[in-house]
């Protein structure tokens, strides 16, 4: 494949940690190959950098702009357009939920290898469905917030003022999955909390009642998946158990009913200001596009990780079957598993080589993958830093300013450091985060890749600045540095340097 490494050619889209190919590189196919189908344009190429579990993706500047604009124009002819691709979304996503569900169950039960590469390969075609009709929402979310915030500026002169109305205009409770799930939680405590023999139950960690298991496994089924994104665990039982014995402790039926009633109240502020700001129809059908937006983002997600739940069993017995890992399986494509299960190729070392440093490329008609010098050339031209920056330039999607101590973030486990008052510095938050974005006084985010991300969802509902795209603040900045994060302009500064 010929294809230009031009630093000024490509933009950084998203950065994300404990990722692997599988299923990004499907992903990108649906972005230069399946969008057309859904919204009239395709990417011309994409680009995934891997160096383990850390991947940097990138689309081609030029492309990426046009073809946001053009999503928009269709939005606004089309103000029903996003209301489609959820229906759409649910439909291949149930498709796809399915199909994980038997060949996970197969997996388990002595498959052939025909059959474990037939379920690699289908699992890839349902995928690209599920894919294309969310794809979009990565092109233009950015492009139609600048929409949105022209709108209201247009009726309120202060910047300030109108980013904090925008935000107000554009949160989607149903995208805030934290929210809901924690929500949820305290419905059932507010139900224990009335059974004095299940408080009991609950805090002695002794479950004999049926209605209780039932009403906490009920709770697991709806939510196991709010946690997974891609590799990450699922939520489980026990640690539900473990939250209802907190949230016992306080008042959960007090909680429970404030939850619900900031939730009613978060629709109502979107009513008066509309009829403040004297939207337009179609003004009104473009914030009402925002919400669907969101709303897709996390519908995706919950599909894509309840079905990699579910594959789990396919993956570990096709390494298993052709003598790899758990983590070489998630480095290879459908052509690659072809080639080891059905002719028998030793892929160990081509597998090592891409976990070390691999670039994939596709564009609208072919795909390739580039290991050693290849992609070390890819990773010198598009992921540069200097270490004596000072100040970080990303893109706000959270309003407010903030400052305080850096606390620098890399994964789940390691969210009990962060201290009120901190400012979390990371890479891509999940939302198993939640509790520690809550505790937070700002976000900085190295990925991320637009105003319907996680970070963006998780620091709006905590309240807190929060700015994406840094690239490499996690990298300059040590634990203890005082930074300051500013959600408007979109940027963070190190106010007092600290000795490592």
């Amino acid at each position: 494949m010929k294809l230009k490494v031009d630093k000024n050619a490509w933009r950084l889209m998203s950065q994300r940690q404990r990722m692997s190919p599988f299923p990004n590189y499907m992903s990108m196919e649906a972005m230069a190959r399946r969008l057309k189908s859904y919204v009239g344009v395709n990417l011309e190429a994409t680009l995934l950098i891997f160096e383990d579990r850390l991947m940097n993706a990138f689309n081609p500047k030029k492309n990426f702009d046009e073809a946001g604009s053009s999503i928009l124009r269709r939005i606004i002819r089309e103000p029903k357009l996003y209301k489609t691709l959820i229906a759409l979304q649910h439909k291949f996503g149930n498709k796809l939920v399915h199909f994980t569900i038997l060949a996970g169950k197969r997996a388990r039960v002595q498959p052939t290898n025909r059959e474990l590469y037939e379920f690699f390969a289908g699992y890839n075609k349902y995928y690209l469905e599920v894919y294309a009709t969310y794809g979009s929402v990565w092109v233009v979310e950015n492009v139609l917030n600048v929409a949105l915030l022209k709108i209201v500026q247009k009726r309120i002169a202060d910047p300030v003022e109108a980013s904090k109305i925008l935000n107000v205009l554009t949160l989607q409770p149903s995208a805030m999955v934290a929210r809901i799930e924690r929500e949820h939680l305290l419905g059932v405590a507010a139900e224990v909390a009335k059974n004095p023999g299940w408080t009991r139950e609950i805090k002695n960690s002794t479950l004999t009642d049926e209605k209780l298991v039932k009403l906490i496994k009920d709770h697991e089924k709806e939510y196991f998946w709010v946690t997974r994104d891609y590799e990450d665990p699922v939520l489980t039982f026990e640690q539900i158990l473990q939250r209802l014995k907190v949230v016992l402790v306080s008042n959960p039926v007090k909680v429970h009913q404030e939850m619900v009633a900031e939730r009613k109240d978060i629709a109502l502020q979107q009513q008066n200001l509309a009829s403040k700001l004297s939207l337009t129809v179609q003004e009104k059908q473009l914030f009402s596009s925002m919400l669907d937006l969101a709303h897709l983002k996390e519908l995706r997600k919950r599909y894509v990780s309840e079905s990699l739940y579910y594959f789990d069993d396919v993956l570990q017995t096709i390494a298993e079957h052709s003598f790899l890992t758990l983590k070489q399986v998630r480095f290879l494509r459908t052509v690659d598993v072809g080639e080891i299960l059905l002719k028998g190729k030793d892929f160990s070392a081509e597998a090592n080589d891409r976990i070390k440093l691999s670039a994939w490329i596709t564009d609208g008609r072919e795909s390739a993958v580039y290991t050693g010098a290849k992609a070390a050339a890819f990773k010198k031209t598009l992921i540069d830093f200097s270490p004596d920056t000072k100040e970080f330039q990303g893109f706000p999607v959270s309003p407010g300013k903030a400052r305080g101590p850096a606390r620098i973030v890399m994964n789940p486990d390691e969210i009990g450091k962060i201290k009120k008052g901190d400012i979390i510095v990371t890479v891509q938050v999940v939302p198993s985060f939640a509790p520690a974005i809550h505790r937070a006084a700002g976000l900085i985010c190295d990925g991320g890749h637009g105003v319907t991300t996680h970070p963006a969802i998780l620091a709006r509902e905590a309240k807190i600045p929060a700015i994406i795209q840094t690239r490499f603040a996690r990298q300059v900045l040590h634990d203890g540095d005082i930074v300051e994060v500013d959600g408007f302009a979109g940027t963070a500064r190190i106010v007092k340097r600290m000795k490592p």
